[in-house]
């Protein structure tokens, strides 16, 4: 094909566009000459990835049906990518990898000039794709927490194997689940099965032949074996007609194999790389849970064998352990933003009350507001609000760096910042900087009178005493975030200690330490500080 055939070159792009434009276009491709205003807003406003590259591949199509474009996983048993494809990294702003934008065209001219047409779309999927990783880190989260308790409090052996295969096919939309265990050298049992096989009975205690299938070779190579595509794998022995993609895990402990975790999927992406970790993690913990359960039957049967078994307990105990410290480290961290969530708050805050009451010094703490917020949300969607958020927390944490501070999210759009050592003049001046830092950052808002986000920081300091708890605290901020926001929004107020809620606001109740409703508090004088210190007006 010689240079006049092709269809797909940044020039030519640009003479369908404008043919005004082809020579310009020959010099400095841009992908605002491929897409119409209409196209580029379609994309701006998908909802999530998928959703993107439809929009993305229909407008390439209305200019050369030839064109395709794919995300290719960052995975490495993903299938192979077609040989005339030409693939663009899609990265976070961080530099992780999220995946691959592969671009399909029989020309590779047309590949190399669409290449350079669509790299500066990357962020805009970047930043999707890095919402989609959060919500699915997220969920998984949520089934490690499940299957933990269901490990942890479940005394009946057969009904906890039972409720985990149950569990996974219904979470992962699964054709076949099953669970074996060794009972001796080369003798395996069904204990547990959910779901339909036409080739093998699931009855639970019946033999199971561990030779065969894929079921023998994950056992022979005592490894998780994962397969995409069953239908290409010779030593497949069909169990469900559904069955397309296949992951069978080792249950271990010590290096024995104790048992075989089979999965069977009608859609491969039932087993991402994600899952798949997630997953044997999960056989990890059904490995010590099973030791544990084995070592106590043999305490039963044989005395004369306590001393090693305790020490074996004490090994799956500790493993145990670190897992439940795995699990309580997500359970302090919001899934959006990666702050510290409401729980981890409440637990710092009265690490640092006490810290600061035994050594005498002052706690400072900001109670932080995006202003206008669910206007943004009714304006823009909640996915986009999403993005605000995550943008929002990133701008807060670069201004915090350095700083002796602690952050988290403390629900919707309000967060906290707690300044240990920090005295009122301090706080006001963090709490000051972090609100000038998120307007200068110029977040579109077209429902704000400033046409950006602002925010409304209230500041509180004191020097904890006996008889106080930290609730005082966090309601002296709350007061300062109230006044800030009457005050017009777009500004820090400090409520000093010294000056306590006049009748009015006793009477209308103010909101506690773990309430996150708000009274109408009333502003009174403190010395050496105005009530509606301000920093900056709107």
């Amino acid at each position: 094909m010689n240079e006049a055939a092709v269809v797909i070159t940044a020039a030519n792009y640009a003479v369908v566009m404008n043919p005004r434009r082809a020579s310009s276009a020959r010099s400095s491709p841009d992908c605002a000459g491929v897409l119409t205003a209409a196209e580029r807003l379609a994309l701006h406003e998908s909802i999530d990835a998928g959703q993107w590259l439809r929009h993305l591949q229909r407008a390439l199509q209305a200019r050369d049906r030839r064109t395709q474009v794919a995300l290719r996983p960052v995975d490495p048993h993903a299938a192979p990518a077609p040989c005339a494809a030409r693939h663009l990294p899609v990265r976070d702003a961080h530099g992780e990898k999220l995946g691959a934008l592969a671009i399909m065209h029989p020309d590779a001219t047309a590949r190399r000039a669409l290449a350079a047409l669509l790299r500066p779309l990357l962020p805009d999927l970047a930043q999707r794709l890095r919402l989609e990783h959060l919500l699915a880190q997220a969920s998984l989260a949520d089934l490690l927490v499940d299957l933990a308790h269901v490990l942890l409090y479940e005394d009946n052996l057969e009904v906890m194997l039972t409720g985990i295969v149950a569990y996974l096919r219904e979470r992962f939309g699964l054709c076949l689940a099953t669970l074996i265990l060794r009972e001796h050298e080369d003798d395996w049992t069904l204990r547990a099965a959910a779901g339909n096989s036409h080739l093998f009975e699931l009855v639970p205690g019946t033999p199971w032949p561990a030779d065969r299938g894929l079921t023998g070779k994950a056992l022979r190579q005592q490894r998780t074996l994962y397969v995409p595509d069953v239908r290409v794998e010779p030593e497949y022995v069909p169990g469900n007609g559904l069955t397309l993609a296949e992951l069978l895990i080792p249950i271990k402990h010590g290096g024995a194999v104790l048992g075989l975790l089979n999965l069977e999927s009608p859609s491969a992406d039932s087993f991402g790389a994600a899952v798949r970790e997630v997953l044997d993690v999960l056989a990890d913990q059904i490995g010590g849970v099973l030791r544990m359960r084995l070592v106590q039957e043999q305490l039963s049967e044989a005395n004369r064998t306590a001393q090693s078994l305790a020490r074996e307990l004490a090994r799956v105990n500790a493993r145990l352990a670190r897992s439940n410290r795995s699990l309580d480290r997500l359970s302090h961290t919001d899934a959006l933003t990666g702050a510290e969530n409401r729980r981890g708050f409440n637990r710092a805050l009265r690490a640092a009350w006490q810290h600061a009451r035994d050594t005498a010094r002052p706690l400072a703490l900001l109670l932080i507001d995006i202003d206008h917020f669910k206007a943004y949300n009714d304006r823009y969607g909640h996915p986009a609000g999403d993005a605000c958020l995550a943008r929002v927390v990133d701008v807060l944490r670069h201004t915090l760096r350095g700083t002796d501070s602690l952050f988290a999210r403390y629900g919707g759009e309000e967060f906290t910042v707690t300044l240990p050592g920090a005295d009122a003049e301090v706080a006001l001046r963090v709490a000051d900087r972090l609100r000038l830092a998120v307007r200068d950052a110029h977040i579109e808002h077209a429902g704000s009178a400033l046409g950006g986000i602002t925010l409304s920081v209230g500041a509180a300091s004191l020097v904890p005493q006996p008889r106080q708890s930290p609730r005082q605290l966090v309601e002296l901020a709350d007061r300062a975030l109230y006044r800030a926001k009457r005050g017009g929004r777009d500004r820090a107020c400090l409520q000093p200690a010294e000056a306590p809620p006049d009748s009015g606001a006793q009477a209308n109740g103010s909101r506690k330490t773990m309430v996150s409703s708000r009274s109408a508090p009333v502003a009174t004088k403190a010395r050496g500080h105005s009530a509606s210190s301000s920093t900056a007006r709107k």
